[in-house]
């Protein structure tokens, strides 16, 4: 008898319960109805994306669609490459006036053609030119306003294929925008660290290093001289693993920053391409002699003051480090994380510890390489 009245009563409870829920139920779902836009906001909205900047996506034919010829399937004529095999897709007189450049952005190992804009003089963009340059960049047009007025060689882009430069050389050629594509493989050669120099009558000796053979230049062989500066910040992080399981705790975070200044030295030798670079903080200037200074600050302006004057002809860029913000949008820091392994912090307990580092080297190389060949094309 107790244990049927005990059931009864779990049975009112649960349908109790039950009763509840649905009206709860019921509750918030009136609240969604209410919430959720009508028909016709919808229609405001469509009208409002179709007329602002932000317009709706693009619609194509079936006839308009171009087939891969790897994988047969249909992609949208914007496209250069198959969106689902990335074999490069055949080119039609209508898709070559539709086609756009993806601009994915790259990694530093991986190869990139630059799209750098040359010094124009003429009438000025309107602002509709101005607009379209940005969307093809995918660039703020605000940004793109300072890169055309500096009126300076400044990259725009960084491609993943020569047909996708080629693709937004035309694109600018047609409002009025030179510009020109220049591979990693001749931006980035790396040039040789000096650690000393011999300042002779005629000619510049440079030492890789104290035991290593010197490279000889004559003065009349220095036509660039590029200065900047190579800013390098380490944040080193130590976490540990918490008591469940994907959960960490950050232990201690460790910040390092460097700030060098850099001289890239520019010889047309007969031996080929010369660069060598001279970092202030790894330089003896015992070249300097009785001008020698305690500050390697100040040993490296006399030394700069230096090579001028013996290399008169050298043309001399100063101006990295005003352009870095402009330089950012199409090449910006190299950034890169590398684990540091585990530290015992106590019998039992395991830290892992990584650092990430962003350096402005890369950067200043593609610059100094990009001023040698103009300098080099202005030479000859």
């Amino acid at each position: 008898m107790m244990k049927g009245k005990r059931a009864s009563r779990i049975i009112l409870k649960n349908a109790r319960a039950a009763i509840r829920f649905r009206r709860r139920g019921r509750k918030h779902l009136r609240v969604l109805e209410e919430s959720l836009p009508r028909e016709d906001e919808f229609e405001e909205l469509a009208e409002h994306e179709l007329s602002g900047a932000h317009a709706a996506t693009q619609r194509f034919t079936p006839e308009q669609l171009i087939a891969c010829e790897r994988c047969l399937r249909a992609n949208a004529p914007t496209r250069m490459n198959c969106l689902y095999c990335g074999a490069a897709l055949p080119s039609t007189a209508q898709s070559t006036a539709l086609r756009r450049p993806v601009l994915k952005k790259l990694e530093e190992w991986e190869q990139g053609f630059n799209v750098v804009l040359l010094p124009r003089a003429g009438r000025e963009l309107t602002p509709e030119e101005v607009g379209v340059a940005a969307s093809l960049l995918r660039l703020d047009a605000a940004r793109l306003v300072e890169i055309v007025e500096a009126r300076r060689a400044l990259p725009l882009a960084r491609a993943s294929s020569v047909a996708e430069g080629e693709l937004i050389l035309k694109r600018l050629g047609a409002l009025g925008l030179a510009a020109e594509v220049f591979a990693d493989d001749e931006l980035l050669r790396q040039p040789a660290r000096i650690r000393a120099l011999t300042l002779g009558e005629d000619a510049l000796v440079c030492w890789p290093t104290l035991d290593a053979e010197p490279r000889r230049v004559a003065w009349s062989e220095v036509f660039l001289l590029v200065r900047g500066r190579v800013v390098t910040k380490r944040v080193e992080v130590e976490e540990r693993r918490g008591q469940l399981k994907g959960r960490s705790e950050i232990v201690e975070v460790r910040e390092i920053a460097s700030d060098e200044a850099v001289l890239d030295i520019h010889a047309a030798a007969e031996t080929g391409d010369e660069c060598f670079r001279v970092m202030a903080d790894n330089f003896d200037y015992s070249c300097l002699g009785a001008d020698k200074r305690l500050l390697a600050r100040e040993n490296f302006v006399t030394l700069v003051e230096t090579l001028r004057a013996r290399a008169p002809s050298a043309a001399f860029d100063d101006e990295y480090v005003s352009s870095r913000a402009l330089l950012s949008a199409a090449w910006p820091p190299a950034e890169r994380t590398e684990s540091l392994g585990l530290r015992r912090e106590r019998p039992g307990r395991l830290n892992t510890e990584a650092a990430t580092v962003v350096t402005n080297e890369a950067q200043f190389t593609r610059y100094s390489r990009l001023r040698r060949r103009l300098a080099l094309r202005g030479r000859g």
